[in-house]
């Protein structure tokens, strides 16, 4: 789906061959409408209200039929697929006997088992945390308050501290497991007598009562009974298992990020203002508990390794340390507390984090609960709601206009300038009227996407805006991202109210109708305001790689009237592709632009040029400058 004016680029224009003639141009538009015919529209109704990339795939969020809950879905060869969000249990009255981790089998009271996937939960397991645990290969079913258990590796007379991650090693058994939680019941590793249990998964069999504990040949600690790993009870259910859904309608905001720092561990993190936040690996998806009394977050960012979610009244929750899914205080979450209702985040260099209210910024410095530094950075401007994008620097919508914050070389200053003055009025008109905004890395763009199917695309080169452009839609989009593909390459993609994704930038056409195109250049004098000229030809050096025909309007004296209106003059560009054989030839001053001609014929002090273009098949035709020929003709008097 194209925009209706880009900066410079015109078309998309004709898909004509200049060699073979009208045949292609026929193969052509067949193979475009029928790759569009099959395209499908997501399951469900109304507006698609969530569009994320995550691991090369496409992935929408679109209420289902009836409105009572929305359906995650998953775009594949065949059409949108929808994802299970499988199946979960609630637990509380957690014990210091060991914690659920993800590959153990977990076993209630009446006998139903199953495999843990995934883990949510808040608070201090030791002394009484409350959450959600999703389980794989259920046999059985689990009732509301039995005890929950899960094997166990008891151990005593630890001497030498033993790590999560770490794999053991029984001295006398030869027996091996990985450690993913440790759980000090009594004593200290201080004081050499620590007790207490070991989640572990990977587990080889049975160790041996009383054996040496070793982590990479050294001594740790002492197997506490026979039969370990044994059956602990960890938790208590509450309530029974259920299939996860997710609530209808909200407004999705999401990050990838590896938290483990292993190739192929990225996940893909979710908010949507209706539901909780959610952990998704392709496999699993995880609603992330956080004991907020309405767990229905906002926004979502990744800074230094914890998982940040923004709540009302100016509340926003961090998670344990490299633990997106735990909210523990012992390992590291923690709640910071603005004056001000928060509307978007974004990390900075130099070690910050942007946190934007609407009428106030703050930025948070430091690494975890031992020293964040939350300072107020600008007191009376803020973000409007949905507008912060992260560029070379972040680009926001304040109440004076499209704002960026820059770091400069000093720790912890930045330089805050307003970047849209020259269309001022046109963002004022509809700073109230964000539907959302958007980010084109290719393109070094920010984009406002408005209500009535308007926006604005600004362009940024080195830092620094050359230029903004009102766009026009056919289609409400009602969210936005931009996401990479399988190859790393960047790609746009917008959830419409039509219940349609569609890529953006793709194509010639609006969904198979016709985009009407301009560039209005202002009027110039030519360093001689007074003289009067007659203007005699316009030569365009265009970039293009398809044949197409471009229709030129030059106007005269501002247009004003005093002289009379001028005719349309046709352009015809030629393909002029640049490909394999130019990149191989060894001459210098490869030509890559195209001159395109009109001999015109007009008188005034100054002239302006309209260049419009209408079409449905039309590729991008890319203006890198204009040559006027004209001759003096006296002073005006």
């Amino acid at each position: 789906m194209g925009l209706l004016a880009t900066a410079l680029s015109y078309g998309p224009p004709v898909l004509r061959d200049k060699y073979s003639g009208s045949s292609i141009v026929a193969e052509a538009k067949i193979a475009i409408e029928d790759q569009r015919a099959d395209i499908n529209v997501v399951p469900g109704e109304g507006s698609v209200v969530g569009v994320w990339g995550y691991s090369g795939d496409t992935y929408a969020f679109r209420n289902k039929v009836g409105g009572a809950t929305a359906g995650m879905y998953k775009a594949t060869t065949t059409g949108w697929t929808e994802v299970d969000l499988g199946t979960a249990l609630n637990f509380d009255g957690t014990t210091v006997s060991g914690e659920m981790v993800v590959g153990a089998v977990l076993t209630g009271a009446g006998g139903a088992t199953g495999t843990i996937a995934g883990v949510t939960y808040y608070g201090n397991w030791d002394i009484g945390a409350s959450g959600t645990v999703v389980l794989t290969g259920i046999s059985g079913t689990f009732v509301d308050n039995e005890n929950l258990s899960c094997p166990t590796i008891s151990f005593d007379g630890g001497a030498n501290e033993i790590q999560e991650n770490d794999v053991i090693v029984g001295a006398s058994s030869g027996k091996t497991a990985t450690v993913k939680k440790i759980q000090v019941a009594s004593g200290a590793w201080s004081t050499d007598d620590a007790a207490g249990y070991l989640s572990v998964t990977g587990n080889t069999g049975t160790w041996t009562d009383g054996e040496t504990i070793q982590v990479l040949g050294g001594d740790r600690a002492d197997i506490n009974g026979s039969g370990q790993p044994s059956s602990q009870t960890i938790a208590i259910a509450n309530g029974t298992q259920y299939g996860q859904t997710l609530q209808p309608s909200g407004s999705y905001n999401f990050v990838n990020f590896n938290f483990a720092g292993t190739d192929g561990l990225e996940k893909m993190y979710g908010a949507n203002t209706v539901d909780n936040a959610f952990e998704y690996d392709g496999t699993t998806f995880v609603k992330i508990v956080t004991g907020m009394s309405t767990d229905t977050p906002k926004y979502i960012e990744v800074f230094k390794n914890h998982l940040f979610l923004t709540f009302p009244k100016g509340s926003l929750q961090s998670s344990s340390y490299q633990l997106p899914t735990i909210f523990s205080t012992t390992a590291g979450a923690s709640e910071i507390v603005v004056g001000d209702e928060l509307t978007g985040l974004s990390v900075q260099a130099k070690d910050a984090m942007s946190i934007f209210g609407r009428n106030n910024i703050y930025v948070l410095y430091g690494s975890s609960t031992a020293d964040w530094a939350l300072t107020t950075f600008y007191t009376g401007s803020g973000a409007v709601d949905g507008t912060v994008q992260k560029m070379q620097t972040t680009i926001f919508l304040d109440d004076r206009g499209i704002t960026s914050i820059k770091s400069t070389l000093n720790y912890g200053d930045f330089k805050q300038a307003i970047v849209s003055q020259k269309v001022d009025p046109l963002v004022q008109k509809y700073k109230d009227s964000i539907a959302v905004s958007l980010r084109v890395r290719d393109k070094n763009q920010y984009r406002l996407y408005f209500n009535d199917k308007t926006g604005v695309a600004m362009t940024f080169i080195n830092g620094k805006n050359e230029g903004i452009l009102p766009f026009t839609l056919l289609d409400q989009i009602v969210c936005a991202c931009s996401a990479e593909d399988s190859n790393g390459d960047e790609v746009l993609y917008g959830g419409f109210d039509d219940g349609y994704v569609r890529k953006i930038d793709s194509g010639t056409s609006f969904d198979g109708g016709t985009v009407d195109s301009f560039v209005r250049l202002s009027y110039f004098h030519y360093g001689t305001p007074q003289l009067k000229k007659r203007f005699r030809e316009i030569l365009l050096e265009l970039a293009a790689d398809t044949s197409t025909t471009l229709n030129v309007y030059p106007t005269f004296n501002y247009g004003d009237g005093t002289l009379p209106v001028s005719s349309a003059y046709e352009i015809a560009v030629t393909n002029d592709e640049w490909n394999v054989d130019d990149v191989s030839n060894d001459t210098l001053g490869v030509t890559v632009v195209d001159k395109a001609r009109a001999r015109i014929s007009g008188q005034g002090e100054n002239m302006g040029i309209l260049i419009k273009n209408s079409s449905i098949y039309d590729k991008p035709v890319t203006l890198q400058g204009a040559v006027v020929q004209y001759s003096d003709r006296g002073l005006k008097r």
